[in-house]
């Protein structure tokens, strides 16, 4: 089924609440209407009261009192009055009434009291009646002062017909109004709409133009701005990683394809051939470390690869890969040191993290000159072990420092394939080291040497500390 848009859905909602708003203002305001006038009635009736009243003071007969309320009373042009004794005799008695429509006994209060209630006479409708007793100098008597209800009713009907037409006229002009208000607040979201559907991978730099960014719609041209500038960054990171890696593989097949056309062309010695293959087989070998790191990456980037959380001795896989790589420092007339303070447990992937601490001290030899040194350092500090791998290598530029942990990156392109590697060891790193949830920093200065520094969250348990204090372990 067909869903309605936000643009009628906006209307009906306004248009439903509008209507029960004027429901309800409608039934309050005829209340109102009814009770105001209802009081002013009362308030005329209980003031003819008090003027019957004062001549009956007045008089000091019946025959008196009659003929001067006669004069007065007898015909009026909203009210009715009867005046009766306590047996019921009428005294007096406008035109429009013959006998008295109810009996009050007697009261005993000082004060008299004064009854207002509505009765339905007969063949003359709906009156409102005010009665009391009032003490004379002829005796006690009962006096009613009326007034029919027919032209309040009448008055009331008419509003009730006034609201009940005009009730579901002012909702469909709601309606209307609110559908033309919404169109208009809307205009602004279809033409998000648009730009949004304008703008493909070709044209990743054009932006949702943004009139007011404190409103709603605003805030959502920014937040698509936001979505697209980061999927134009994605997108070249992408075009830029395509390119780099083109570049990576196709270099090492280059040079295998050259030295494969260069042994065809002539026959040569059993020293040439093993040369040759000597080449193959170090072309191979870069070849088959850059798919195994693009590899990595790719599944780190797709999210295959599963953080394991299992204790790992922190210390003891340190030391293995120093153990790994001294001999590659030692021949290159390196110091490859190992110091230890504490040994302690963390949670993670043994094999990451060993490839994390491989391809730093991989790059730190590397980088180092002939005779120089490198260092790994472990310690603890508030819960978090700290590894700082230091060496006294050629340093990194300030320029080239943010830089580090790009893809491909390579502060020195000319020692791409002089030992150095294709630029992806300190990305992966970071990428390990991220999803155990720690951090890696470097500081370095030229010809001052480079200091790499990870912080990993220590394993805690319950019932064992998380780290032992040892004697100072250098190796």
């Amino acid at each position: 089924m067909t869903r309605l848009s936000i643009r009628w859905r906006l209307t009906l909602w306004y248009g439903f609440a509008l209507a029960v708003m004027l429901c309800v203002f409608s039934l309050v305001l005829c209340l109102l209407v009814w009770q105001q006038v209802l009081a002013r009635t009362d308030t005329g009736l209980r003031e003819e009261l008090q003027e019957i009243g004062l001549e009956v003071a007045l008089a000091d007969s019946t025959s008196v009192f009659a003929a001067q309320a006669s004069a007065r009373f007898s015909q009026h042009e909203f009210y009715e009055f009867m005046v009766t004794d306590q047996a019921d005799h009428v005294i007096f008695n406008s035109t429009g009434l013959k006998k008295p429509v109810l009996t009050l006994s007697q009261s005993t209060a000082e004060i008299p009291q004064t009854r207002l209630e509505t009765r339905d006479l007969e063949g003359l409708g709906p009156y409102r009646i005010a009665s009391t007793t009032l003490p004379g100098s002829f005796g006690i008597l009962n006096v009613q002062v009326m007034t029919s209800l027919i032209p309040l009713y009448n008055d009331l009907h008419t509003l009730q017909w006034a609201v009940t037409f005009l009730l579901p006229v002012a909702v469909l002009l709601a309606i209307a109004s609110g559908q033309f208000l919404a169109g208009r607040a809307l205009r602004q979201v279809q033409q998000i709409v648009d730009d949004t559907n304008s703008i493909n991978i070709t044209c990743l730099d054009r932006r949702i133009e943004v009139s007011n960014p404190d409103d709603e719609i605003g805030k959502l041209a920014v937040a698509l701005n936001s979505l697209i500038a980061r999927l134009e960054r994605a997108v070249n990171e992408i075009r830029r990683f395509t390119a780099d890696a083109s570049h990576e593989i196709r270099t090492p097949i280059a040079a295998l394809r050259l030295e494969a056309e260069s042994v065809l062309r002539s026959l040569r010695t059993p020293e040439e051939y093993a040369q040759t293959l000597a080449v193959v087989v170090e072309e191979t070998t870069r070849l088959g470390k850059l798919a195994d790191q693009l590899l990595n990456l790719s599944r780190h980037d797709a999210g295959i690869i599963p953080c394991i959380h299992d204790p790992v001795q922190l210390d003891a896989l340190l030391l293995d890969v120093v153990d790994q790589l001294k001999p590659v420092a030692t021949d290159r007339g390196v110091t490859l040191n190992c110091e230890i303070e504490t040994v302690c447990e963390v949670l993670g992937d043994d094999i990451s993290l060993s490839q994390v601490f491989f391809n730093i001290l991989d790059n730190a030899i590397k980088y180092t000159q002939h005779s120089g040194r490198v260092t790994a350092r472990l310690s603890v500090s508030q819960q978090t072990a700290v590894i700082e791998i230091q060496d006294s290598g050629i340093g990194i530029s300030s320029d080239d420092l943010p830089h580090l942990f790009d893809r491909f990156y390579q502060a020195d392109p000319s020692r791409q394939y002089s030992g150095g590697g294709a630029g992806l060891g300190l990305s992966i790193a970071k990428t390990v080291v991220l999803m155990h949830e720690g951090t890696i920093d470097i500081q370095s200065q030229p010809e001052h040497g480079t200091t790499v520094t990870v912080r990993l969250r220590l394993y805690t348990n319950a019932d064992e500390p998380s780290s032992t204090p040892a004697d100072r372990l250098t190796v």
